[in-house]
């Protein structure tokens, strides 16, 4: 069942989550700041509630996220693992249970056996658990999970505002994109009354960026190329190693992509270890790069998306390029 507005989510939530003591969190591959700070957030919640919870990460965090409080309780899945025990997930942050990414892939049938309720804000979630809130216009997933908890009245802690203020933070990139309201505002003010540590979460995210991530950043913008609006280049796993870089310090290089005068759209080719390459888009408003994002199965929001292609640098770019292109002249 799919809820929009998280008022009319509290009676299904209350009543599923009574009946549960052991919760297993999770949110998506690769996870962000937001995916993070949700999760973090959402384990001391329940806790405060008398719940056993476990946070497992799918793959490892964002190095800024050390600063959460909790952050060491956090686990990070690996292959051929097994999961906790529990009576019921919660999903935070996901479009869909394959976005668990190896958990997924190795505990499906595991997954579809429990009670399920998931916690979101992309527009390509079409509501696969048992009770699903998803507020697609929503900047970030932590701002829905603040009105869901409040909607339900359960206490936020300084502990857990801390956490949903990073997520955020980081997912409007300090409230710049188009997405941000007034009411993001209010609800950044309503985690600062309740405690957040602003200034520790602003000079983690902002003020701690490691030289390895600035070498691996002037590699990749030295081979920028852009054509009619579209800016893109590459990462190749011998940048990475060269700058003694680790995957998540690409996002330093979307972000400082997006910014470039005259960019309509963007991509980011990254080669992964397995061979495949990620690729992270992101636009202006009326290009929607969603829809681009699902020609190869991956999704998120009309400005920011993603995905994970089967071939080679050399040919996702090939492939890529063709279908952004049609997506910036509006006809895809």
């Amino acid at each position: 069942m799919i809820f929009t507005n998280p008022l009319q989510a509290v009676e299904p939530i209350r009543n599923i989550s009574a009946q549960a003591q052991r919760i297993l969190v999770l949110s998506h591959v690769n996870p962000d700041g937001d995916a993070i700070g949700s999760m973090l957030a959402t384990v001391h919640v329940l806790r405060e509630l008398g719940k056993d919870v476990i946070a497992l990460a799918s793959s490892p965090p964002i190095d800024y996220c050390a600063v959460l409080p909790g952050f060491t309780d956090l686990q990070v899945y690996r292959s051929g693992s097994s999961l906790p025990e529990c009576d019921l997930i919660w999903m935070v942050d996901v479009a869909h249970l394959s976005r668990a990414g190896l958990i997924y892939d190795e505990h499906e049938a595991f997954l579809r056996s429990k009670s399920l309720i998931i916690v979101d804000h992309h527009a390509t979630n079409d509501g696969g658990g048992a009770v699903s809130v998803i507020q697609p216009q929503a900047a970030s997933c932590a701002e829905v999970l603040f009105d869901l908890f409040t909607a339900l009245a359960w206490p936020v802690s300084p502990a857990a505002a801390t956490c949903l203020y990073l997520g955020i933070l980081t997912d409007t990139q300090g409230f710049q994109i188009p997405s941000v309201v007034p009411a993001t505002f209010r609800r950044a003010a309503a985690l600062l009354e309740a405690g957040a540590e602003k200034q520790r979460v602003v000079d983690a995210v902002f003020f701690s960026i490691p030289p390895s991530t600035l070498r691996l950043t002037g590699m990749a913008m030295s081979q920028l190329q852009h054509e009619d609006g579209i800016f893109w280049t590459v990462v190749s796993q011998e940048m990475l190693r060269a700058a003694q870089a680790d995957e998540s310090a690409t996002d330093d290089t979307v972000s400082r992509l997006q910014r470039v005068a005259g960019m309509r759209a963007c991509v980011l080719f990254r080669e992964r270890p397995d061979g495949t390459v990620k690729i992270s888009l992101r636009s202006v408003p009326g290009v929607d790069v969603a829809a681009v994002a699902q020609r190869w199965g991956g999704g998120g929001h009309r400005q920011a998306a993603g995905a994970t292609l089967q071939m080679s640098l050399e040919a996702a770019v090939a492939e890529v390029l063709p279908v952004l292109r049609q997506a910036v002249q509006g006809n895809l």
